[in-house]
């Protein structure tokens, strides 16, 4: 972290405590907000979530916070899963996290916007084929706009939750 005129310049670096933003990156086309409406829409039933929207419910570890998600708002259901994502270590966390921190890796590291991005999943040898980056792009950005951590760009818009996601 560098410090200039008081504004301060962060640097995220290419793992979250240790976890590799490189591996174990399994693209799913189902977004939180999607797989959250429908968990409401069938009573908290996992049972009844499809298989790509039961990914994104493992990899946010919904099942810990469920109850609690299916009483409060919408505002509030936001404020709860940061505080969750916050309480696990990386590790713990499925690709559909990740994905989140790896757009704005990208977007704050080289450049923001889903060309550079597409680009960086090819030269890192994450994977060669756009449909699988377009994956990782859609539910990274997507997840993140939603939990208010990115902006449309995939630019990293709070900067408190990245910095708390980081610390050891």
């Amino acid at each position: 972290m560098d410090i200039k005129k008081d504004i301060i310049i962060y640097t995220l670096p290419d793992n979250i405590r240790g976890r590799s933003i490189h591996t174990n990156i399994i693209p799913t086309v189902c977004n939180l907000k999607n797989m959250l409406k429908k968990l409401v829409i069938v009573n908290g039933d996992y049972e009844q979530l499809k298989q790509w929207e039961k990914r994104s419910y493992q990899s946010y570890h919904i099942d810990k916070i469920k109850d609690e998600l299916l009483t409060v708002s919408n505002e509030e259901g936001i404020q709860i899963l940061k505080s969750h994502i916050l309480s696990f270590h990386p590790k713990e966390l499925g690709a559909s996290c990740v994905d989140i921190y790896l757009v704005a890796y990208v977007a704050e590291n080289y450049g923001p916007g889903k060309n550079i991005f597409f680009d960086y999943i090819k030269s890192s040898g994450i994977s060669e084929k756009d449909n699988t980056a377009q994956a990782i792009w859609q539910v990274g950005k997507g997840d993140g706009i939603y939990l208010g951590l990115l902006n449309e760009d995939g630019t990293v818009r709070d900067w408190s939750f990245f910095t708390t996601w980081l610390e050891e």
